[in-house]
C-alpha cells in the first residue's frame, strides 16, 4: 500500500465533473517546504498537487463547497505521478492524489 499525508492550501477553487456514474471533485493544493540551500540559506519551496476525491452520489459532493481557494486542509490519500507535454512542448510532471481522507483546517 502506498499512502501520503499532505497538508497545505487550496489553490483554486473545487469544480465537480461526472465522469461514468461517478463525481470528482477535483483541486489543487499548495504544499510549502523549507531547506538550505548549499550555501546554508534558508528557502521556501511550493509544491502544486492535483488533488480528487471520487463520490457515487450527488449528495456526497458538499465537501466542494467548502473548499475554496485558501482554505487549509489535511489530505491522506494514494499518491501517483504522471507525465505530459505542456503547451510550449516542455516535457513536465505532476504528482496527483486520490483523497481518501480529508479534513478542513481553517
Amino acid at each position: 500500500m502506498l499512502k501520503i499525508i499532505l497538508s497545505g492550501y487550496v489553490g483554486n477553487d473545487a469544480t465537480i465533473n461526472e465522469v461514468g456514474n461517478q463525481k470528482a471533485i477535483n483541486f489543487d493544493i499548495a504544499v510549502s517546504r523549507d531547506y538550505k540551500n548549499n550555501k546554508g540559506e534558508k528557502v521556501e519551496r511550493t509544491e502544486w498537487i492535483r488533488a480528487a476525491i471520487w463520490k457515487k452520489k450527488e449528495s456526497e459532493t458538499n465537501i466542494a463547497d467548502y473548499l475554496k481557494k485558501g482554505t487549509k486542509v489535511l489530505i491522506e490519500g494514494e499518491p501517483t505521478c504522471s507525465a505530459y507535454t505542456s503547451k510550449t512542448g516542455d516535457a513536465k510532471s505532476s504528482i496527483n492524489v486520490t483523497v481518501k481522507e480529508i479534513e478542513l483546517l481553517g
